[in-house]
């Protein structure tokens, strides 16, 4: 017969657990749940008055969104093992899910399907949204914070633009015909130039609206382009999937739909700075060219007063010219008169031999004008005699 201590029996059991029982999935209602201050969970499953303790180790714990509360039924995959110290056998959790997820995740990778066999999921259907979009209207809770986050982002951002909102119930069995309806209500009245479909973070049952097959096929046939925002999941919900695009907060919806409206603002300032700087140094450029024109141009006034000035100093040239020619005919006519005065000059005629005969200062032409006795002045060429007619 094998002989065992405590421990060692402890730990033949937790070998055997361990490696028959590796990695199990084990379903149950959630009777007590402990969070002390280790940040570890203890849980007491329970199932037709049968008990099993579970841990879910702090990193566990922490990295889990599912957060169970008495009374919950759940399904835990993990390891059983045995405490050695106190002689007890445990679940150590791996994960843990609501009970019937198994199921739900089948029914939602077959609704998928059927939305990729009709081309719903290809990505060529996506629609790129308007940069400044003056109508955006909003699909969610009236009275639910991702209202306020995405308005307060959204104030910030862009604050002209014009947001319609239409209520709609985001969680429960309710939620999908809600939500279709507020859809319908955004197209019907047309001014919306984006869809906003958000709601905030929960659990994975919480969203389950948001894989609801008919919702999906009315936002694939919305003819405006629709965000959707269902809060702070890692899990992509079949909403996300047909949508046009995708946030994971209602407020990362707002930085996405709307522009950043101070940076826009602050680069128009830049531009118009840069503008008003461009449009001063070309107006000094033309002003320097247009003196540079300037100074080659002259009033018109003074270019005629120029040209009368031209004018009245060719009338002025042309006079003198005429005069000039008149003067020099007249100068002509005098010389060819002086010449013929000349020849006929008595000094002409003395030069040819001839004498002027005077008598007491007249001229003497005949010769029955001379006395005797009368005193004569004879005039020759190269000078005067006098001579004293004689007597008979």
């Amino acid at each position: 017969m094998r002989r065992f201590t405590v421990k060692s029996l402890n730990e033949d059991l937790d070998a055997t657990l361990t490696s028959r029982y590796d990695t199990i999935l084990v379903e149950g209602e959630v009777r007590d749940l402990k969070t002390p201050s280790s940040g570890h969970c203890y849980i007491a499953l329970t199932d037709q008055g049968s008990a099993l303790s579970a841990v879910v180790w702090r990193n566990v714990w922490m990295a889990t969104s599912y957060r169970p509360k008495i009374g919950d039924r759940v399904v835990c995959r993990g390891r059983l093992r045995v405490y050695v110290t106190r002689g007890v056998y445990q679940l150590y959790v791996h994960e843990i899910q609501p009970a019937g997820l198994g199921a739900l995740a089948k029914e939602i990778a077959e609704r998928k399907a059927r939305l990729l066999a009709d081309g719903l999921l290809d990505p060529s259907r996506k629609r790129r949204l308007p940069p400044f979009p003056s109508v955006v209207g909003v699909v969610t809770s009236l009275t639910g914070a991702a209202l306020q986050d995405f308005l307060k982002v959204s104030g910030h951002r862009y604050p002209s633009c014009k947001i319609l909102v239409a209520g709609s119930v985001v969680q429960g069995a309710m939620a999908p015909s809600s939500l279709i309806r507020a859809l319908e209500l955004l197209i019907e009245e047309g001014s919306s130039e984006v869809i906003v479909l958000t709601r905030g973070g929960g659990a994975k049952e919480d969203l389950l609206a948001f894989q609801d097959e008919m919702l999906a096929r009315a936002i694939a046939a919305s003819p405006i382009p629709v965000v959707s925002a269902v809060g702070h999941q890692i899990d992509t919900t079949i909403a996300d999937l047909v949508a046009d695009c995708v946030a994971p907060t209602p407020s990362a919806a707002a930085l996405l739909v709307f522009p950043d409206g101070p940076a826009y603002m602050q680069r128009v300032d830049e531009e118009m700075f840069a503008l008003s700087g461009a449009i001063v140094r070309w107006l000094r450029r033309q002003r320097i060219q247009l003196g540079h024109i300037r100074a080659r141009l002259r009033h018109p006034g003074q270019r005629l007063k120029e040209i009368a000035n031209t004018r009245e100093d060719l009338l002025r040239r042309l006079e003198e010219a005429a005069l000039r020619g008149i003067v020099k005919q007249r100068r002509s006519y005098l010389a060819h008169l002086k010449q013929r005065l000349w020849s006929l000059s008595p000094e002409q005629v003395l030069s040819r031999g001839y004498a002027i005969v005077r008598k007491e200062d007249q001229l003497m032409t005949d010769a029955s004008d001379v006395d005797p006795g009368d005193t004569l002045v004879v005039q020759f060429r190269d000078g005067r005699i006098s001579a004293t007619v004689p007597s008979n």
